[in-house]
């Protein structure tokens, strides 16, 4: 019974531990999707310019091998009367953080 005050005590400080390490990698995880957001978002507008765009959305990030990571994005647009979705994948190299290519493509 007297070690249960200790126990406690390290598993409080032991969740301190693991919430903070996973904020900073949430924090490190956006900024690395708004890079590849507005890379993306450049690239869609080049490819429909003129265009009307709604529903801008994050689809997820997938790691495709150990040199490849891609981040998904996808849009809807509205061009000469038609609507129709747009999917954006961004290609980078997960511990140097280039970019290796940018993709887009109507669904």
């Amino acid at each position: 019974m007297k070690s249960m005050p200790y126990t406690i005590a390290l598993l409080f400080c032991g969740m301190i531990i693991v919430s903070m390490a996973a904020k900073g990698h949430s924090a490190d995880t956006n900024e690395s999707v708004q890079k590849w957001e507005q890379l993306a978002w450049s690239k869609i507008q080049d490819e429909y310019k003129g265009a009307a765009f709604s529903d801008y959305a994050y689809m997820g990030r997938t790691e495709v091998n150990d040199e490849q990571t891609k981040d998904v994005f996808r849009v809807t647009v509205r061009q000469n009367n038609n609507i129709f979705s747009v999917r954006a994948e961004v290609y980078f190299h997960p511990v140097t953080k280039h970019m290796i290519s940018i993709n887009v493509f109507r669904l």
